[in-house]
Formats: structure tokens, C-alpha cells, sequence
């Protein structure tokens, strides 16, 4: 028994190194196809294989996030390479998103400001990266102001997740006042829990200790009845509010 399933393995092994040499994969998988045995298999097979017999959105999905933990660079250097060939706005604004996804806002900073300007100086999704940056890299200030001139030249663009990052930021800048009356506002339209929940940790802040409070109990409330599947989607801030209430 132990034989068969060794010689499995072996030929599992040999139709996963096959067909990462016969597609070009990244060399990488072959590696960890020689020297992970069946793990490194299983893993090969779901990233690589089962997308492209299966087609849907679960398989391509898994396929992205394996991927990314065999070569967590790559979506970066396609991207850079984009750029390299073509310098253009929108290859900057998408390796700055990329940045910011991966964390490293200081990074994605003076492409954004490279990008937003001429024809895009205005643009609202320019503007909206560049301030998601901004905030990223504590530079509040610049963060309203950025906000405070996306409102100006785009009077009827609506984002709600741009409505809450203007509140953090006037929070961090300490005005509270407006702080308070823009999370007021966008909570009451917010998508989710995010929004009332951080608005609730500001009452807390300003010693607003009750309303606080209904705000997060209105919370585990209304995930509470709308069942497992929103409180999982919303895991974060329920458990903030969970705790909070």
C-alpha cells in the first residue's frame, strides 16, 4: 500500500512538472513540485491546474491567493513592466494601487502625484487613490485638501467610501466638529458596518459614551438578523461592536 501511494505521488508530480513546462509557469513551481512532494502538488493543482479546468470564480480565485504565496511579487512586476513599456496615467495610478494594497503608501505617494495632474488633475478616481495615500501615510492635511478639491471640481460624485476617509482624516486633524456632522452623515447611507461603527468609536472619543452605544448595538442588531453570512462579510466590525455594546 505504502508503494502505491508513493508511486502516486510520483506521477502526480510528473503531470504537475509537465504541464508547468509545457504552459511556461513560473520556475518557481518546479521547485516546490520536486521538493514539496504532494503539498507542493495540491497546491500547483489549485492554483494552476483546476482554473484552467474549471473555469469559475471559486477556482480562479484560490488559483490568485496560492499564487500569490508561491510569488507574492508577481502582480507587482507585471504592472511595473506595463509601465516601463508605456508611461502613461493610468499605468501609474495602477501600480500605485498596487502599492497600496500591499501596504506601502509611501511608494505609491509620487506616482499618484505624478499621475493627477494635466488631464487628470481633476479626475475624481485619481484624486480618491491619491487621498487613500495620503491618509495611508498620515499626511491628513493633505488628505482633506485632496478630498476638499475632488468636492469642488466633481459636484455630483458620489463615494461613500471618499465620504467616510474626509471624516477620518477631519478627525485626525482634530476637528471634531466637522468631523462629527460628516460621520453623522455617512452613516446614515454607509454600505455595511464600517462607517457606523468607526463613528461610534468617535462618540466614544468625545465622551458621547450612550450614543456611542446605540450605534454599536444597532449594529450586532441588524447583522444579527440578517444572519451568518453578512456577520461573516462584516466579521471586523461586528466584533468591535460586539465588544463596544
Amino acid at each position: 500500500m505504502p508503494y502505491m501511494v508513493g508511486g502516486l505521488v510520483m506521477l502526480w508530480q510528473v503531470i504537475c512538472c509537465l504541464h508547468a513546462v509545457k504552459t511556461g509557469r513560473n520556475r518557481n513551481w518546479l521547485w516546490l513540485l520536486i521538493i514539496g512532494s504532494a503539498l507542493g502538488c495540491l497546491v500547483y493543482t489549485i492554483a494552476e491546474m483546476a482554473p484552467d479546468l474549471m473555469r469559475n470564480r471559486k477556482a480562479v480565485a484560490a488559483g490568485e491567493k496560492a499564487r500569490d504565496i508561491i510569488d507574492p511579487d508577481r502582480r507587482l512586476r507585471a504592472l511595473m513592466d506595463d509601465l516601463d513599456t508605456v508611461d502613461t496615467a493610468q499605468n501609474k495610478l495602477a501600480v500605485a494601487e498596487e502599492y497600496l494594497r500591499r501596504n506601502e503608501p509611501a511608494k505609491a505617494l509620487p506616482l499618484l502625484q505624478s499621475a493627477a495632474t494635466g488631464l487628470y488633475s481633476d479626475d475624481p478616481m485619481f484624486l480618491m487613490t491619491l487621498a487613500q495615500a495620503q491618509f495611508a501615510s498620515g499626511q491628513f492635511q493633505a488628505t482633506t485638501a485632496t478630498l476638499d478639491h475632488l468636492k469642488a471640481k466633481n459636484p455630483k460624485f458620489e463615494n461613500a467610501d471618499g465620504h467616510l476617509l474626509y471624516a477620518r482624516s477631519l478627525e485626525a486633524e482634530g476637528r471634531n466638529d466637522e468631523a462629527n456632522s460628516e460621520y453623522a452623515a455617512v452613516a446614515n447611507y454607509f454600505s455595511g458596518a464600517e462607517a457606523r461603527v468607526r463613528y461610534g468609536l468617535f462618540l466614544q472619543k468625545q465622551g458621547e459614551h450612550g450614543q456611542a452605544k446605540r450605534y454599536f448595538q444597532d449594529v450586532v442588531r441588524s447583522l444579527d438578523k440578517a444572519g451568518k453570512a453578512f456577520i461573516r462579510d462584516q466579521r471586523e466590525w461586528y466584533d468591535i461592536a460586539k465588544r463596544q455594546s
